[in-house]
């Protein structure tokens, strides 16, 4: 599947431009780390490629979701934008597992990694009280922006979840697929162990979430032996968001090393 881009690109492209590939995370957007992408783009050579994951965004809908069907998207949208190599890879939470994934197919042509508060393991987080509150709405046929907020409220205690889901109401609808993702969630919160890539990775994580936690180091490492895991101080899950002046430098340090 090809997937629905936004490209920034206001350099001159040459062989030595880095191509940075932004994921976003679960129920997000391409929109989702715009800000991000326009702040590298300002202070690097580079091409800035935001994708919408399949059943979000612009991108088309369908009942196969995995780690596997997913990286292969990355790929065929790559082979589509005729990008083979300096390839940069950003990803939040499940974008974030994406690009983890993607060693296994783009073994050498990635050059560096940035995961945002995901780890490559299991995870057994409910999304029972989100998936509700989205069904609330769906199933109310409810189109005004304002009432959809309201409801959030009432099931869903995190600001910044709430404000994510927003992005994606659109026109009276959510511009993701809930019946698909739900099908699929077995999946997006499973994890294989991978074949040990050597390469650069870079672990932000936010001081007030639990995704990275540390009885996950071992799985990091394992998989991951070159990693680097910084703490994001004053920040959660979300951390993109919550902390950007820390989140923008340590991204921006990494990719010119």
């Amino acid at each position: 599947m090809i997937l629905d881009q936004l490209i920034i690109n206001n350099n001159n492209s040459n062989e030595f431009q880095q191509n940075i590939i932004l994921l976003h995370g679960l129920f997000g957007n391409k929109n989702s780390l715009l800000s991000l992408g326009t702040f590298l783009n300002e202070h690097l050579n580079c091409k800035i490629i935001l994708l919408d994951l399949r059943n979000h965004g612009c991108s088309a809908h369908h009942p196969n979701m995995n780690y596997i069907i997913m990286s292969q998207d990355i790929l065929d949208t790559l082979n589509f934008l005729n990008i083979y190599k300096n390839i940069i890879i950003i990803g939040h939470s499940i974008g974030g597992k994406i690009a983890m994934f993607l060693t296994t197919i783009l073994y050498n042509s990635i050059s560096k990694i940035i995961v945002l508060d995901i780890a490559p393991v299991c995870y057994n987080y409910s999304f029972k009280n989100i998936f509700f509150a989205l069904e609330q709405v769906y199933i109310k046929n409810i189109v005004i922006k304002k009432q959809v907020s309201e409801i959030m409220k009432l099931y869903i205690h995190n600001k910044y979840i709430i404000n994510m889901l927003l992005q994606s109401f659109y026109k009276g609808k959510w511009n993701f697929n809930i019946f698909f993702i739900k099908k699929a969630y077995k999946h997006i919160s499973s994890w294989k162990i991978l074949k040990p890539w050597v390469g650069n990775i870079l672990f932000l994580k936010g001081m007030k979430s639990n995704y990275i936690n540390h009885i996950y180091y071992n799985d990091i490492f394992r998989q991951f032996p070159n990693a680097i895991i910084f703490n994001i101080p004053n920040a959660g899950h979300f951390l993109h968001v919550e902390n950007i002046d820390s989140v923008y430098k340590r991204i921006l340090n990494f990719c010119l090393q």
